[in-house]
């Protein structure tokens, strides 16, 4: 029999049960669309996290034949560059109250500093350079079979921390200190102190210095011991290179000179005509130069092979014969009074030869760049480090005290 209403028996029954399905599984499907939603959400979050501190480090920013320089090396060269030069600045900060006469050199010095800090992306384009001309002489150094061992590394870490082991007793207490390798290879943290110690103290310093650097700059220990391997690389080619050069004999010319500023064109030209006239060359030179260095000698400059003065002062030295050239010479220097005392074929000096090798060593790196498929990439300008920064290192002293 049929209810009043019309409907069946049972009838709302399944109703009520069927609306309740259908919202449990709209619960569901809105569970799932939230929990999906909140994992791709959970997975951008997490593959940016990637993306920050290891798929963008990683990416080269350049190119080198084979090798690849990577994000994470080139920030971790320049953090360390920036370190040794903050340390140089708050050293020049040291002397300037104490220079005197000397205080606005010590000043372009500080400026200098402080215009290459405020350049990140030319900084790290610097060590950019740097990197790739590391690379080349890897490459060098592998084809010509010279080999670097790590007792040599280990050497030149020791000397970097003023601790020579060849002249010292390990089980002595006290060891002769060496000069720290260069003042622009100084670290971010202060220079280990070069006193006495022994060879558990410089283990010790050496150990608190790789924990200093790790955080400041994060570079890793191999890293910082790759930097002394590629100075002692680089200066073992550039002797190879530098002696695969001859030298012969060449003309010289043997010099002297007066030296007055630029703006005393009155007065070079009135000691110039008493030279031309004969007076003594060295009395002049004594008294009216400017060049403090060998004007109480009589000026003289000794001998002088090519390549070793300016261009416009080289030029006139060996074009000119025996006696006092008959016009000024003027350089950035200032203007100069020159007498041309003699002329010989002669033997190089020692530091002519050096510096002859040293060039023929950079025309080779210059060559190599040129023939090398070389890919340097901008995408990384971005992220060139801005630290650490002078503020970062005065708070690094203070905790030291």
């Amino acid at each position: 029999m049929s209810s009043k209403t019309g409907r069946r028996p049972g009838e709302s029954s399944r109703r009520r049960v069927s609306g309740a399905s259908r919202d449990r599984v709209l619960r569901t499907w809105l569970l799932s669309a939230t929990a999906a939603v909140a994992l791709i959400l959970v997975g951008l979050l997490g593959y940016g996290v990637v993306e920050k501190y290891w798929i963008i480090p990683q990416k080269p920013v350049a190119t080198v034949g084979e090798h690849e320089i990577s994000l994470e090396l080139l920030q971790q060269h320049t953090r360390y560059r920036r370190s040794q030069m903050l340390n140089q600045y708050i050293s020049y900060l040291d002397i300037l109250q104490y220079s005197g006469d000397q205080r606005n050199q010590v000043q372009d010095l500080l400026d200098q500093i402080d215009q290459e800090l405020k350049n990140p992306v030319v900084l790290s384009r610097s060590i950019m350079d740097e990197l790739i001309n590391m690379y080349l002489i890897l490459d060098e150094s592998s084809v010509r079979n010279i080999v670097l061992t790590e007792d040599e590394i280990e050497d030149a870490i020791k000397l970097f921390f003023g601790y020579e082991a060849d002249t010292t007793d390990i089980s002595s207490s006290t060891v002769e200190t060496a000069e720290i390798i260069s003042a622009t290879q100084t670290a971010n943290t202060q220079s280990p102190t070069a006193t006495p110690y022994t060879i558990s103290a410089y283990q010790e310093n050496y150990n608190t210095y790789m924990d200093e650097i790790q955080v400041d700059t994060g570079m890793s220990e191999d890293t910082f011991r790759s930097l002394f391997a590629s100075k002692l690389r680089t200066e073992k080619l550039r002797g190879v290179i530098g002696q695969e050069q001859t030298y012969p004999e060449e003309e010289q010319v043997h010099v002297k000179h007066i030296l007055l500023s630029l703006d005393n064109l009155d007065e070079a030209s009135g000691v110039l005509a008493r030279a031309l006239d004969g007076e003594d060359f060295d009395e002049l030179a004594m008294q009216f130069s400017d060049d403090e260095s060998n004007a109480n000698v009589g000026g003289d400059l000794g001998w002088i092979a090519r390549g070793q003065m300016v261009n416009s002062f080289e030029q006139v030295i060996f074009a000119s014969e025996e006696g006092v050239v008959s016009e000024l010479v003027a350089t950035q220097f200032g203007l100069h009074i020159v007498k041309i005392v003699e002329r010989e074929v002669r033997s190089l000096p020692s530091s002519v030869v050096e510096q002859r090798r040293m060039f023929a060593f950079n025309e080779w790196l210059s060559g190599m760049r040129a023939n090398t498929s070389i890919d340097v990439q901008d995408w990384w300008e971005p992220y060139a480090p801005t630290n650490p920064t002078l503020q970062d290192m005065y708070d690094k002293i203070a905790e030291s005290k």
